[in-house]
């Protein structure tokens, strides 16, 4: 008999638990057996919805992506709070900091990214020392939003009532200054340049987003940094272990301004955390990311496989996104599934017909595109591809723009004949949940751009067939997550169910209409 395949994967987040569960049919035969090695205390959650818990809507508790104690009985070992800090190619070794080692027959590096903090001047007196240099030390209120632990800690500092500054007008910086005040938090906004998402919308829907943000209650400074950081001693710690540590109070402006803050979040972009592959001998990028095929596999050792944020499919830098680290783990799955002998099964469509498997030494489609969403409860928006084309230009793209600022609602819709090049939409979740979908083919048929504001308004049920994409991320269809949705009260209970809803989070909107249509006396 065949000895099961070991395959360990370094690092615990949302991409490493999608390939667990890709590897379910292995696992279930007792092909492969799984060791997932993570830095956090807890198993893989939705990282996504951090600013929930962030906020105080949600408790991490209720995130979870994989149960502990179900996948042992199938193969899996999960052990959280356990760093690796080597990996011996020769000896198909991974070394863990508490002076463990894990043996390998196949390894997935599914490390994620780190925040970047850049490092300010600090001033303040504390214990009659006034630090004036920029350290890499940074003082306690200084803090990244990566993890649960970054979403309580900034919780805690929003129960108290302490004002906060975000740096940063990336998507993540919104998405962070967005739920602190959608729960009343004082909230400030600080980033480069005239609008936030600069590098991903144009004028017109950067100028509605920052009217949008300063709508919910974000106090929104364009073109403003963080000069200095101010920081002082807490009465409260004299006689703790606290004592005379440095804590943020106010952070000095770019613009000569002093705003009072307890935290500084500084969402100011992240490098993929490739040090283990590098100092293994592995090909990675200078900017970071651990170079492979399209099946994740490195050119240098085809033992040793990375997705997620991690990975460089192709020499190609990181994208960041989610969606395309579901396709790197279900790729990665394939390859390792025949690695052990237990091939995937044909899929067929609906009428029966085979259905072509990726191949991941393939070149991936030109014409797909990778969605931007923005997570907010109060503002929808979402954007792709190419959104500045000159609509004037006779031998450009075609360009479809309808705005309505009152309504905080843009849509910017750019093609070359059924061809979908690009995208904006705010304020419309509908248009940008169908959009979304096209862009899983970047294809848009040429009567669509003008139906999108009038599908709208409509039923939910008539833009999508049961055979239809809902969640782009795990493949559930409309008729899959209906299913769902009769048996279940949340929107986390159809994706515990289907995996709807657990990626990106586009769809999370249609599954609440979904559920809110449930009959009377249906779970729903």
């Amino acid at each position: 008999m065949r000895e099961p395949l070991r395959i360990v994967v370094v690092g615990g987040g949302p991409v490493a638990a999608r390939l667990v569960e890709e590897l379910r049919p292995a696992l279930t035969v007792g092909a492969v057996q799984v060791t997932v090695v993570g830095e956090e205390p807890v198993p893989a959650y939705q990282r996504i919805r951090i600013g929930d818990v962030a906020s105080g809507r949600i408790d991490g508790a209720t995130l979870s992506m994989l149960d502990p104690e179900e996948l042992s009985a199938i193969g899996v070992e999960i052990r959280c709070g356990v760093t690796a800090v080597s990996i011996d190619r020769p000896s198909r070794t991974v070394h863990l900091q508490d002076g463990s080692s894990v043996l390998f027959d196949r390894l997935v590096l599914a490390t994620g990214a780190e925040a970047v903090i850049p490092e300010f001047p600090v001033t303040g007196a504390v214990g009659g020392i006034v630090p004036t240099a920029p350290t890499a030390e940074q003082p306690a209120g200084v803090m990244a939003l990566r993890d649960l632990a970054d979403a309580r800690r900034l919780h805690e500092a929003v129960r108290q009532g302490d004002p906060v500054v975000v740096l940063g007008g990336g998507v993540l910086g919104v998405e962070a200054a967005l739920a602190l005040a959608e729960v009343g938090a004082a909230v400030t906004l600080l980033y480069r340049g005239a609008v936030p998402l600069e590098r991903h919308l144009d004028r017109d829907a950067g100028m509605l987003l920052r009217r949008e943000l300063a709508r919910a209650g974000v106090q929104v400074k364009s073109d403003c940094g963080v000069q200095q950081l101010i920081v002082a001693a807490r009465a409260e710690d004299r006689a703790t272990p606290d004592d005379g540590v440095p804590r943020l109070v106010a952070v000095r402006t770019t613009q000569g301004g002093r705003l009072a803050s307890a935290l500084l979040v500084a969402c100011t972009g992240v490098r993929p955390r490739d040090e283990l592959a590098r100092a293994a001998g592995l090909t990675t990028l200078s900017r970071g990311g651990v170079v492979v095929d399209r099946a994740g596999r490195s050119p240098d050792d085809p033992a040793v496989l990375a997705i997620g944020d991690c990975a460089a499919p192709l020499g190609e830098r990181p994208t960041g996104l989610i969606g395309p680290g579901w396709d790197q783990a279900h790729a990665a799955a394939l390859a390792l599934r025949d690695d052990a002998g237990c091939p995937a099964e044909v899929e067929r469509d609906a009428a029966g017909q085979p259905v072509p498997a990726l191949q991941p030494s393939a070149e991936p489609r030109a014409d797909r595109l990778d969605p931007l969403i923005l997570k907010s409860h109060t503002l929808s928006l979402a954007c792709a591809g190419t959104v500045t084309a000159d609509p004037w230009d006779p031998e450009g793209p075609d360009v479809s723009t309808w705005t309505d600022p009152r309504a905080g609602q843009y849509l910017r819709i750019v093609t070359e004949g059924e061809r979908l090049l690009g995208f904006i939409s705010v304020g419309l979740p509908r248009s940008a949940a169908e959009l979304s979908r096209h862009c899983l083919t970047g294809t848009i048929p040429v009567a669509d751009r003008s139906s999108l504001l009038a599908l709208e308004y409509a039923a939910g049920d008539t833009l999508l067939s049961p055979e239809d994409v809902l969640c782009r991320c795990s493949g559930a269809t409309a008729g899959q997550v209906e299913e769902a949705a009769g048996d279940c009260e949340t929107v986390d209970a159809v994706g515990d169910r289907c995996g709807a809803g657990t990626g990106c989070g586009t769809c999370r909107s249609q599954i609440e209409e979904m559920l809110a249509k449930q009959p009377a006396g249906s779970p729903a």
